[in-house]
């Protein structure tokens, strides 16, 4: 039996190298990773659709109790950031909140309802921000037409019980989304956090490009993309989310 494993490449580009935003580069399987900043980056590259959560716009630091406690995320100032990154880009889901206006141009919203364990905000308030705003731009998404309100995908919230980023999203929500795109459709994160993008693309079969600038989510993306590339492929994973009639014998 042959694995994905068998064919993992890993190149590293020094900090000396000419481009100065180009400070390391991880080849693993079909994934291409980048540390750096993805304004200097995204010039060079090319993806047909872009699945990401960039920064919302709220200068948000979180999580009490993770050794993350008051980190504050890189250009969460407003939402410039976000509109510029993704200006050129025509297919894109992007992760927001009603805080803030939401991506140009956007064709729908869908809600992720995060589910119970999720949702802090005002106390004495009577109820949660247990849910987030998925933007979607562009013509290209496709298949069967399910609910606009995303139940069922669950993230762990403890950083204890295995959670590996203050903004990390659950992989089935990223395979659901990728499932409304065309199968050859390779994907871009230019915000790629702890690389939820990349192991869904993955897992679907996909070729990802991932883009992050601090060097710790780096790290555990590569881990948590290598870990994903060295599971076996035993079959075909389809990419749409059309509803598959199993034999009944």
């Amino acid at each position: 039996m042959t694995t994905q494993s068998q064919a993992i490449d890993k190149t590293r580009m020094s900090a000396d190298t000419p481009s100065s935003s180009r400070r390391r580069i991880e080849h693993i399987g079909d994934a291409t990773l980048y540390l750096g900043d993805c304004r200097d980056l995204l010039p060079e590259l090319r993806a047909d659709a872009i699945i990401t959560d960039p920064p919302y716009g709220i200068a948000h630091s979180s999580n009490y109790g993770a050794s993350w406690q008051r980190v504050q995320i890189s250009g969460d100032e407003s939402t410039e950031l976000r509109d510029r990154v993704l200006e050129h880009f025509e297919t894109v889901a992007a992760f927001g909140t009603w805080k803030t206006t939401p991506l140009p141009n956007t064709k729908a919203t869908l809600i992720w309802d995060k589910g119970p364990a999720f949702g802090m905000g005002d106390l004495s308030f009577p109820w949660k921000n247990s849910w987030e705003c998925i933007y979607i731009r562009g013509p290209n998404w496709s298949g069967f037409r399910s609910e606009g309100v995303l139940k069922g995908h669950l993230q762990v919230s403890w950083e204890s019980h295995g959670r590996v980023h203050p903004h990390q999203k659950p992989v089935s929500l990223i395979c659901h989304l990728l499932g409304k795109l065309p199968s050859r459709f390779s994907i871009l994160d230019p915000f790629m956090g702890s690389g939820t993008t990349g192991v869904a693309a993955l897992r679907l079969g996909r070729k990802f490009i991932g883009i992050e600038i601090e060097q710790r989510w780096f790290d555990v993306a590569c881990r948590r993309i290598e870990e994903e590339a060295r599971q076996p492929r035993l079959w075909h994973v389809p990419s749409s989310s059309s509803p598959v009639q199993e034999p009944l014998l």
